[in-house]
């Protein structure tokens, strides 16, 4: 199962929707693809985001399940500095 490193939830919009209704996708470093479409720590965007299991470590998005590894620490300061949490992106 591919590993994602240093990585961020990120939207995908389309400029008619309501941002609460914005899908979301992760983007990070891959490593270990299975499928060798992608060579180690080459940053992607992922597919739509089904699922963001923490707890387990894991996130499942239409195509691919990712093992989580590290999230990236720009991204949780931004978070932070924005009163938001990683939990409100767990489905």
């Amino acid at each position: 199962m591919p590993r994602l490193e240093n990585w961020s939830v990120g939207s995908i919009w389309n400029g008619f929707q309501a941002p609460e209704l914005e899908e979301k996708q992760l983007r990070g470093a891959v490593y270990e693809d299975e499928f060798n479409r992608f060579e180690d720590g080459m940053r992607i965007q992922t597919s739509l985001l089904v699922e963001l299991n923490l707890k387990d470590g894991y996130a499942q998005t239409l195509n691919t399940k990712y093992i989580l590894g590290n999230p990236s620490e720009d991204y949780l300061k931004w978070l932070e500095d924005n009163n938001m949490s990683l939990d409100q992106f767990i489905k």
